[in-house]
């Protein structure tokens, strides 16, 4: 009868399970390598070296879109002889800055004027002069005249105003004669211009667009601007104000864009979008994600790129030389919407899968209470002990 070691059939067990283990991380490592091989064919370049910029320029170059391109592509116009794409009108977004330039028309206006509110009119009796009085139409766009009390005066021309009264006086007075005249008008634009009126702008106004998406405004108020294109705004605002003030008109011009952005992703301190507040280099960009992760792959950074080209291209960077060699790649500037990703090392990725295997998978295979530890070697006889260490 075969002698056993002591504890051999329970660290059989272990080194049958072991052996389970080892075939899973083997084929983890297999697949990840399989994986990588396939991926290296999905990218246009494989950035090591500075000349391999030169190569991603080449190909940038010939995707770009040329005029004659444009010609044969829906989604591009040329203009001027040069390809441009067909880019929808810029909607308004919160943080932009519009600057509202207020124009009051003081030409000759052939209609005749119509009474606002604000407005001072004087009404004279001349054989009645008792009944004589300066008044203002009110907000509800009326006035208060003796004798007859309240009448409505606003969208009256004075004339008309006039032939009301005397109607109206015709029923206590004899031969009235009532005249309209005008005191002080325009009130509104008066109002406005003090409004807007700065000694560094003159009659213009700087709005810029709250998180909410609106925009105040002199006497009309606030208004929504957010998802507006300006030409939209533009014609909102003046409809607005001409149902307020007379002889004004409006231009509105955009000083401010919020930033375009980069998107970085992966093993980065700070994951998401970027604002790219001025030319920004790959370097930079990692910068301001707070710099990379202990366990990212410095040697195969993807970036993902659609910015003017005839179709989205990805290439990927090595960046060891900036550790090894400090050469920075100063030539390689991230574009508006690149999306860049910084993956795991293959340690990083071996450590998660032992993470996930051992830690949470092996202790439901051998629910042991404490830790088990097993050293064996190969004897020239070429029989394997092994010898279990006891915790």
């Amino acid at each position: 009868m075969t002698d056993m070691i002591p504890g051999s059939r329970d660290f059989g067990h272990c080194i049958g399970s072991g052996f389970i283990i080892a075939v899973g991380v083997l084929a983890l490592l297999s697949v990840s390598c399989s994986s990588t091989g396939e991926g290296e064919q999905k990218f246009d370049v494989y950035v090591q070296h500075p000349e391999d910029v030169k190569q991603l320029k080449k190909v940038e170059t010939t995707l770009t879109i040329t005029p004659e391109k444009a010609a044969l592509h829906p989604d591009y116009q040329v203009l001027q002889e040069i390809a441009v794409p067909f880019v929808p009108e810029y909607k308004i977004g919160a943080g932009d800055v519009i600057e509202v330039a207020y124009n009051i028309r003081y030409e000759k206006n052939p209609g005749e004027y119509r009474l606002e509110v604000q407005d001072r009119i004087s009404i004279t009796l001349p054989y009645y002069p008792q009944y004589n009085s300066s008044v203002l139409v009110r907000t509800d766009g009326k006035i208060s005249v003796p004798l007859i009390g309240d009448v409505v005066a606003e969208s009256k021309t004075p004339m008309e105003l006039a032939a009301i009264l005397d109607k109206k006086y015709t029923k206590y007075l004899t031969n009235p004669s009532v005249t309209v005249a005008l005191e002080e008008f325009n009130v509104k634009i008066d109002e406005l211009r003090k409004a807007i009126t700065t000694a560094s702008r003159g009659q213009s106004k700087i709005a810029p667009v709250t998180p909410d998406g609106r925009i105040a405004f002199p006497i009309i108020g606030n208004m929504q601007a957010e998802g507006y294109t300006l030409s939209q705004l533009e014609k909102v605002v003046n409809e607005k104000y001409a149902d307020q003030v007379r002889n004004l008109n409006c231009t509105l011009i955009l000083n401010e864009i919020h930033h375009s952005k980069v998107y970085i992703f992966g093993e980065v301190e700070r994951q998401g979008p970027l604002e790219m507040l001025s030319t920004m280099s790959l370097l930079d960009g990692i910068s301001a994600a707070g710099g990379m992760k202990k366990t990212a792959n410095t040697k195969e950074i993807m970036i993902f790129r659609n910015d003017g080209l005839e179709r989205p291209i990805a290439f990927k960077v090595d960046l060891k030389p900036v550790f090894e060699q400090g050469y920075t790649f100063p030539d390689l500037r991230l574009k508006p919407a690149d999306i860049v990703f910084v993956p795991k090392s293959g340690l990083a990725k071996f450590d998660d899968f032992a993470e996930l295997f051992f830690t949470k998978g092996i202790y439901a295979v051998l629910p042991f209470s404490t830790g088990v530890s097993a050293s064996y070697y190969i004897n020239p006889t070429g029989v394997t002990t092994v010898t279990p260490l006891t915790p």
